[in-house]
């Protein structure tokens, strides 16, 4: 496979897929990648609210979700550790990998030669957007609608740290390609669509937008909700401890963290299971933490605030 050209790569028995727990950067980009490469696009658990919306809005059927990916050639979007691959994967059948992530301590391990794609922008989306335009590629209207809600999403609506230039080049030509003439509109409108989680189980939440790490040779989860009625979650706080503290026991996490982050007021409130987590999170942030919930202001990335310094604290350990 090589992701440089359309020539002489055999696509009939590739499945592009995304992360457990697939966010809608995941999701879409699938979708994006399938337009241009050929193959198939496929996820490996159901997709969230956000993502349903953006699918009904661009008007484009929701990727497969598939359980058994044994048989195929395998594309991977949006990752690159072992810890958030579907089991049914197998590493020697992956022949290329697109991601905006860094390498974490738990890569996947192949002993092929690969096609790698990884560049430190805001969303896999925008690096594929990228492509189809060196590449010559025009994308259908259903697909460039969804290939903007995956940057939208993954960057905030160009809120988050991690927002590049990229980012907003090409959520504008994906734009003019879709018809959205209100990209701010567009966005704002995911941002309601995930925000109202009223009606879903804590243990549901949790795990919504959630992966898995290992650093330090520690196993750790971070779950992330992001809202507009941060509150709304903030008040069941009682529910999600006890889902928390039973997701660490059966999973058998060294530690779990969740954060429920608010998108109006760019602040994480962070929860956790255990005194051991507290001193991790303690440690990161350097704070003197009173209760049960951390609030940050400023702080709104899992990709690049709070992931890396939960990394370093426990790395420090």
């Amino acid at each position: 496979m090589d992701l440089e050209t359309l020539k002489n790569n055999n696509t009939e028995n590739l499945v592009w897929v995304g992360h457990l727990s697939p966010d809608t950067d995941s999701a879409a980009s699938v979708l994006v990648a399938a337009s241009i490469y050929g193959g198939t696009a496929a996820v490996a658990e159901e997709i969230n609210p956000e993502s349903k919306f953006v699918f009904k809005y661009c008007g484009i059927e929701a990727p497969k979700l598939k359980a058994d990916f044994s048989s195929h050639q395998i594309g991977l979007l949006d990752f690159n550790q072992s810890t958030q691959l579907a089991k049914s994967v197998d590493p020697t059948s992956i022949v290329a990998i697109i991601d905006h992530h860094a390498f974490g301590s738990k890569p996947i391990s192949m002993p092929q030669i690969v096609s790698m794609d990884i560049r430190a922008w805001g969303s896999t989306a925008t690096i594929l957007a990228d492509n189809a335009e060196k590449l010559g590629v025009t994308l259908p209207k259903s697909v460039s609608c969804a290939g903007l809600g995956a940057i939208l999403s993954d960057t905030v609506v160009f809120q988050s740290s991690t927002t590049t230039e990229y980012d907003k080049k090409y959520a504008e030509k994906l734009a003019k390609i879709a018809g959205v003439k209100d990209i701010q509109d567009f966005g704002q409108q995911m941002l309601v669509a995930k925000s109202d989680l009223s009606h879903f189980s804590a243990e549901t939440i949790l795990t919504m937008d959630y992966k898995n790490f290992e650093f330090g040779g520690k196993k750790v989860g971070i779950g992330v909700a992001e809202t507009l009625m941060a509150q709304q979650l903030v008040d069941r706080k009682d529910d999600f401890l006890k889902a928390i503290k039973a997701y660490k026991k059966e999973q058998g996490l060294d530690y779990l963290f969740f954060s429920i982050t608010d998108t109006k007021n760019n602040r994480a409130n962070i929860l956790w299971a255990d005194k051991q987590d507290e001193k991790v999170l303690a440690n990161a942030f350097d704070v003197k933490i009173k209760g049960d919930i951390l609030v940050l202001d400023g702080v709104t990335s899992r990709k690049r605030q709070i992931g890396p310094a939960i990394q370093k604290a426990i790395e420090a350990m």
